[in-house]
């Protein structure tokens, strides 16, 4: 299973040096490796914003450098030349501590591969959900510059309603994975300020993740096996948020989200949330089926009820060499005197159900 690095977005315009720190160190205590940070906000519209070379972002800089926190930051062609820099001279972004550039518009295919070009180890990062030609970006980049230093990043989107489609998302990460490199992806949070857009809920790349557990959100972008990098896009998420995604990204299997049937005897809870389960590999039409639980403990029939899409069951001792079996409907099934309805997958596991299909990735069942 591929494990996603994971960062957060820190915003120098809207906090003061002790509250960048506090956010840089609790990030860094649970694992996070990445911080994005704009230098633009001023040019989205927002009030009183702050230079990049302002004390705030300096202290942020530093806090990164001193931390080994991998520092991304937007730029366009024009903050790039207030600066003093230019395409072929990224001597001053070197000097900022800066270790990943966003492109956010205003460079050439040409221009771009110089940047990739430059002798300091900075890394180029592509605004995915900007470009229009990708193909023809990274044929320059190949030929003229140094693609091992380019890498792309989706967009997040504070406003309600604009975020892309889980499969648009997808689409577009394997353009860039088809050639080799690497991808990013925000997710939002449920608890942030809405420091981005007054009127708005999270800050996510996916628009349905503005409304999911952050936790959820980073498992299923993970399961794909496309993206590298997971950053939340809000300020200043909850601290329980920061813990469960730290927690989730070192798991090596898919924790479901489930109810449980609040009756059901604790040697058998324990068996269905301890156990690490595969789906087999000749996938059912009507179900996922778990054979790991199978004739661990005896099972009583009992339960045996209709079985809505996405009920989790066990076979009982009517089933012969099948009891113990769980299994999660795919489909509204009639009820059997050999199954036992024990609970039901939460809305936001469905994705992940289908994530493991057909034996794709190890999984166990979390009662939440």
């Amino acid at each position: 299973m591929k494990h996603s690095e994971i960062g957060i977005s820190i915003y120098p315009d809207f906090y003061g040096p002790k509250e960048l720190e506090s956010q840089v160190l609790r990030a860094s205590e649970l694992g996070y490796t990445h911080i994005f940070t704009s230098i633009q906000l001023g040019d989205s519209g927002f009030d009183n914003t702050k230079s990049i070379t302002d004390y705030d972002f300096l202290v942020l800089f530093e806090l990164c450098e001193k931390h080994g926190l991998i520092l991304h930051v937007d730029i366009n062609n024009r903050v790039l030349k207030e600066l003093g820099g230019t395409p072929t001279d990224l001597s001053v972004i070197k000097q900022l501590k800066i270790k990943v550039l966003r492109l956010d518009g205003g460079f050439t295919n040409d221009e771009v591969a110089q940047m990739t070009n430059n002798p300091y180890d900075i890394q180029i990062e592509e605004n995915t959900s900007m470009l229009i030609d990708t193909e023809q970006r990274i044929l320059t980049i190949a030929t003229q510059g140094t693609l091992s230093n380019y890498v792309a990043c989706h967009n997040f989107f504070p406003r309600n309603d604009t975020g892309l489609s889980f499969d648009n998302a997808i689409e577009l990460a394997q353009r860039y994975a088809s050639h080799g490199l690497k991808n990013g992806i925000f997710i939002g949070s449920l608890y942030s300020p809405n420091d981005l857009n007054a009127s708005g809920n999270g800050v996510p790349t996916i628009e349905e993740h503005r409304t999911t557990p952050a936790h959820i959100a980073y498992s299923e972008l993970r399961n794909t096996g496309l993206f590298d990098i997971i950053l939340f896009g809000d300020s200043n998420p909850r601290d329980d948020e920061l813990v469960e995604v730290a927690r989730v990204a070192k798991l090596d299997y898919v924790e479901i989200p489930v109810w449980l049937d609040v009756s059901l005897p604790k040697a058998i809870k324990t068996l269905v949330t301890d156990t690490l389960m595969l789906s087999r590999p000749d996938q059912a039409e009507s179900m996922i089926r778990a054979t790991q639980t199978r004739k661990r403990i005896e099972i009583q029939p009992y339960n045996t009820i209709l079985r809505p899409s996405y009920a989790i069951t066990l076979d009982n001792n009517r089933s012969n060499r099948y009891e113990g079996e769980c299994q999660i409907m795919l489909k509204d099934l009639p009820s059997t005197p050999v199954a036992n309805v024990i609970g039901q997958v939460k809305p936001t596991g469905k994705r992940l159900v289908e994530q493991v299909k057909s034996r794709s990735l190890p999984f166990k069942l979390k009662e939440e």
